[in-house]
């Protein structure tokens, strides 16, 4: 499994016993104009780039195969369980963790116990014992999935919160009056909503913004962050299960946006193993053409360094969540400035 590239679920450490067959074959295809130029003894050589792009892309089609072929087999010894985990790990984006260099400004860093507990997200895998309890202060069996869903200790909203901030912070580049948590203008008795909408007064989405979408507009968007591995989302094909939790935020905030706020309103929708659904895709592929436009970077530049960001927000905050304290508050002792330090004379 760990010969398969990354983006398919492996984690790109070749196997060389099989692949020395296909790696010579295609060192034979890509450096076959310039064996023959050596062959003929040709004084000078200029490399024709159709043909070599071409052998190129024939090389990389050859790659994909074998490997798509390797992972078949692999899949077809798999328990149903980890075939699922393997196909959420090979969602677009949701490895892209394994290839970024290790930044420290940006944030791209992990400790030696932090990156065990990454591969163990990863692939579903038991945990450590170590600075952990094996049962949650909830009563249930603390396991990987439990550390994931369980609130107890505000972990859930901490995962929530990161990916919002984030998509605050990259809008704020691009679009002008971008506001965390706007309050909702109030319904009118007399609208219509569709069955399951959001009625109540004060109500708030995650993010707005101004000229996202159309010049002036104000766009809506809210964030939520689910655990594919849940009961809840367990028994749903990958693509209904986002189809379902997006769907689940139209139906609450959609028709309000577009017939009070006279706004747009886009569901973004995460997963803990780092893939996204539909929509929250075509946001972002539009947020990295608006930022590519304004800064002149190129677009799939920047639409990488927007995927890493959410993906270390989300798995940041799920390493974070399995060792997390979710004790009782600690009491806090008295503030100093509200204590007496005069000496008591004692009689």
């Amino acid at each position: 499994m760990i010969s398969l590239p990354a983006k398919m679920g492996g984690f790109s450490i070749p196997n060389c016993q099989t692949t020395a067959g296909m790696e010579y074959a295609n060192s034979l295809d890509v450096t076959k104009q310039l064996t023959e130029a050596v062959y003929h003894q040709l004084t000078t050589f200029q490399v024709n780039d159709e043909e070599q792009k071409a052998t190129m892309d024939a090389v990389k089609k050859r790659k994909e195969d074998f490997y798509r072929v390797e992972r078949e087999t692999i899949m077809a010894s798999l328990p149903l369980t980890t075939q699922r985990q393997m196909d959420l790990i090979s969602e677009k984006g949701a490895s892209i963790w394994l290839s970024t260099l290790p930044l420290k400004d940006c944030g791209f860093t992990f400790n030696k116990q932090e990156f065990f507990d990454a591969l163990s997200l990863r692939y579903n895998l038991s945990l450590s014992t170590a600075n952990r309890s094996s049962i949650c202060v909830c009563g249930k069996n603390n396991d990987i999935n439990h550390t994931q869903t369980c609130k107890i200790g505000g972990y859930v909203s901490l995962r929530h919160n990161s990916v919002r901030d984030t998509v605050a912070e990259l809008l704020r580049s691009v679009c002008k009056d971008v506001e965390t948590e706007p309050q909702l203008l109030p319904v009118p008795p007399a609208l219509s909503l569709p069955s399951g909408a959001n009625r109540q007064d004060g109500a708030r989405l995650d993010v707005s913004s101004r000229s996202f979408w159309t010049p002036l507009d104000r766009a809506f968007v809210d964030v939520r962050v689910l655990h594919p591995q849940a009961s809840s989302n367990s028994d749903k094909s990958i693509s209904r299960m986002y189809l379902f939790h997006e769907n689940n935020k139209k139906r609450e905030y959609n028709q309000r946006v577009l017939d009070v706020e006279k706004a747009n309103f886009t569901p973004l929708v995460f997963s803990t193993t780092g893939g996204m659904a539909k929509e929250a895709s075509r946001f972002l592929k539009h947020l990295a053409e608006k930022i590519s436009h304004k800064n002149g970077q190129k677009y799939s530049d920047v639409m990488a360094f927007i995927r890493r960001r959410i993906r270390f927000d989300l798995l940041r905050t799920c390493i974070i969540s399995i060792r997390g304290y979710r004790g009782p508050k600690a009491v806090q002792p008295t503030a100093i400035s509200g204590i007496d330090l005069n000496l008591v004379n004692i009689q």
